[in-house]
């Protein structure tokens, strides 16, 4: 006995061959002259009958914590960590916002060097797995494990240091050094100076 086909099967069947014989003369056009509610239900079944419903999800990907060790940071913007702490962005970085961005990561009070003393509880020169799970904040020493082997040297933590000044100490003392009139605020004047004098490098963003 054949098994009679579903009317609205028939009907999709139909829409699919016009679809595909009408996909170049803008036959979808046409079909977006029926009712919303139709035409929802039409596109579902076709991608039904097809058999080629897929459900996009868009999703951010993360870097692995070895990645992120070994290829660093994002650079926030032309002068790096005073780029970072401009919060309204108006090109200037007064003292508030850079005690801002500061108490929001307790790196930043400290070098890079002195902070990872602090978690290398057995003294070794070395953050191991182990060790890296509880710095706080977990980035904290991206971009320092240069030969990217999941374990962070002291000596590659100073060799990263050395390329740039502000991460040998509190970004708060980088601040009153680059802040030449002690007014308070670093101006755009005074960051492209600190850059000419080699205190903050040009950051290629």
């Amino acid at each position: 006995m054949l098994r009679k086909t579903p009317p609205f099967r028939d009907g999709i069947q139909t829409l699919l061959r016009k679809y595909r014989q009408n996909k170049a003369t803008g036959y979808w056009r046409h079909l977006m002259k029926i009712s919303p509610l139709k035409a929802g239900l039409c596109g579902v079944m076709i991608a039904l009958s097809a058999g080629v419903v897929t459900i996009s999800v868009a999703q951010q990907t993360h870097p692995s914590q070895a990645d992120a060790l070994a290829d660093g940071p994002r650079v926030p913007g032309p002068y790096g960590p005073l780029s970072a702490s401009d919060a309204n962005r108006d090109g200037q970085v007064t003292l508030a916002e850079m005690e801002n961005f500061v108490a929001m990561g307790p790196e930043r009070q400290v070098g890079m060097v002195a902070y990872f003393d602090q978690y290398d509880t057995d003294a070794d020169g070395a953050l191991t797995a182990n060790e890296l799970a509880v710095v706080d904040p977990p980035y904290a020493f991206d971009g320092s494990d240069l030969d990217a082997d999941g374990v962070v040297m002291r000596e590659e933590v100073e060799a990263y240091v050395s390329e740039r000044l502000y991460r040998q100490m509190s970004l708060l003392d980088f601040f009153e050094l680059v802040d030449t009139d002690d007014s308070g605020i670093v101006t755009e004047s005074e960051m492209t100076a600190a850059q000419n004098e080699g205190l903050l490098p040009v950051e290629d963003i």
